[in-house]
């Protein structure tokens, strides 16, 4: 997904997105397939323009019948449409799901939150987010330490510590494509405990009636920096 994201612009993926998904929904190798023979193509052709992010219209969205993540990469520009390739039950915090894009970049999620990425570069490895997952579920505001696992780029990490609050900021309406929903948007900074280190602060919005998180900017990595993502369809 990160290494092409950056040249990606127009129409031509979301395309691919819909060929795949207007064709048999059974065949779990379309998607991914369809996907990056658009991606090629797109930066082939499109080399020369400034990156994009894609807009999804009505049109498109109704036609889109499996669970799809829209990544918006802030530092690079483009989009990217994941597709979800696991789904479990957490034992003590709720859902955690894989999401995979079409050259096998991954993002991890615990109930919306980021604990993982692979293939994007400095990889977070793992993460403790249990004291945001929990803010989010109950609508409360929140303190608590973070901890990240974050990739050197060879086979060493190193653990990046912050101290956090998070806090809801009440009621707010968010579009997706044509669809509304009445969120608790939720705002959380975090400040890094190593003298010089550099701050975070990541957005959330949560769907009332359900919990979902719809829409959120989250930081994934000290090289990707911050993605927007919005859960096209679950």
């Amino acid at each position: 997904m990160m290494k092409i994201a950056s040249r990606l612009v127009g129409a031509g993926l979301i395309a691919g997105v819909l060929a795949a998904c207007s064709s048999d929904t059974t065949d779990q190798t379309s998607l991914p397939r369809v996907l990056a023979t658009t991606l090629l193509s797109t930066v082939q052709t499109r080399r020369a323009e400034p990156p994009q992010q894609v807009v999804v219209t009505p049109e498109s969205y109704a036609k889109i019948v499996i669970p799809l993540l829209q990544v918006n990469p802030a530092n690079t520009g483009g989009s990217d449409f994941l597709q979800r390739a696991a789904s479990r039950r957490d034992s003590t915090q709720g859902k955690v799901e894989v999401w995979k894009s079409s050259d096998d970049a991954q993002i991890f999620l615990r109930n919306g939150v980021v604990i993982g990425t692979r293939g994007i570069g400095r990889d977070i490895i793992a993460a403790d987010a249990n004291y945001a997952v929990n803010a989010l579920r109950t609508g409360a505001s929140s303190s608590g330490l973070r901890s990240f696992i974050v990739s050197d780029g060879d086979v060493t990490t190193s653990e990046m510590q912050y101290r956090c609050d998070i806090r809801n900021l009440g009621s707010k309406k968010i579009v997706v494509v044509n669809r509304s929903f009445t969120t608790n948007h939720f705002r959380e900074t975090c400040v890094n405990t190593v003298a010089g280190g550099a701050d975070l602060r990541n957005e959330y919005w949560v769907e009332r009636s359900t919990g979902v998180v719809r829409k959120s900017n989250q930081w994934v990595g000290p090289v990707a920096g911050y993605f927007e993502m919005i859960l096209l369809k679950n």
